[in-house]
């Protein structure tokens, strides 16, 4: 799959470049300087929906209610705790929209938001069996504020500065990069979930005795998603129970990590961001009813101001 990936995207990139007469991936948006915060944005937006995707279709259906089953906690109630993620990313979404606009400091105010991403997945990697309730809610809204922040911003500064021909088609392009960004990031998480689990569950002289004996009525599975209904075929007391949940938390633990990295990736691209702010002199000027302005600046490229 990966060979036909890179065969599949040269083709795709050679027919935009030299056949397609309406490119929807036109190459001058990727390498023209002053434009850098589009290849920048899209980056970074598909980067951000990993976290999405990781602690919501990723998690609230598969990884994140096993863990919180793995943990003790019921079914139902392991399912709504993805809600304080949810209702704080649309919260803070909202907030720092307004915020960016009536202040300005887009690229600051961004920055900010995503630098609260790996704050919040260091506190997540932080849960284990004897976490409460009150702990996995706060640690989601952490999570949830840092997520919530970058998630229409980025957008914006996206298109900010380009012609009026071309924000059709960077609308489209960024707007396709959480679908990218949930796909990889489930692939990615995922990955690292499983292999995690299944390497401490193997190397547990306990449940590697147990498995090895039990071929003909196998309870262990090595696959995470089993990993509630082979807890719920045990004892309390039994030893290898201990075993899966330590290796699911450690599992979960590195999955968070993962996540930390990723975050830090987008930060280090969010320095190359070109400076975008919201000019206010009109309003100032004009009165409260007069139209806002978007200056973009660039030291390489002359100033350019977009009325909104």
């Amino acid at each position: 799959m990966l060979c036909a990936l890179g065969v599949s995207g040269i083709a795709f990139c050679v027919v935009e470049g030299r056949y397609a007469k309406m490119p929807i991936a036109p190459g001058r948006l990727f390498v023209r300087w002053g434009w850098r915060n589009v290849p920048i944005m899209m980056i970074n937006r598909t980067l951000l929906f990993f976290h999405n995707f990781a602690m919501t279709l990723f998690i609230s259906f598969s990884y994140h209610t096993v863990f919180l089953q793995v943990i003790g906690l019921p079914t139902v109630t392991s399912s709504a705790l993805i809600i304080p993620f949810l209702s704080m990313a649309a919260i803070s979404s909202t907030v720092v929209n307004a915020t960016a606009s009536k202040y300005g400091y887009v690229r600051t105010i961004c920055s900010c938001g995503i630098a609260i991403i790996p704050i919040g997945m260091g506190l997540m990697s932080t849960l284990n069996e004897k976490s409460s309730i009150g702990r996995i809610v706060g640690y989601s809204l952490i999570s949830g504020l840092g997520f919530g922040s970058a998630t229409q911003i980025t957008m914006v500064i996206a298109q900010v500065g380009l012609p009026a021909d071309e924000l059709s088609t960077v609308t489209a392009l960024v707007g396709a990069a959480p679908t990218l960004g949930g796909t990889l990031g489930v692939a990615v998480v995922g990955t690292v979930i499983n292999n995690a689990y299944k390497q401490t569950v193997q190397r547990s002289a306990i449940a590697s005795s147990l498995i090895q004996n039990s071929r003909a009525n196998t309870t262990i599975s090595l696959n995470p998603s089993d990993v509630v209904s082979s807890i719920s075929s045990l004892a309390p007391d039994s030893p290898i129970r201990n075993v899966l949940i330590s290796a699911y938390v450690s599992a979960w633990r590195k999955g968070c990590y993962s996540l930390i990295g990723v975050a830090m990736l987008q930060l280090v691209l969010c320095a190359m961001m070109r400076k975008v702010e919201f000019d206010s002199s009109s309003k100032d000027s004009e009165g409260e009813g007069s139209p806002r302005s978007v200056v973009v600046e660039d030291a390489k490229d002359s100033v350019m101001v977009v009325h909104t």
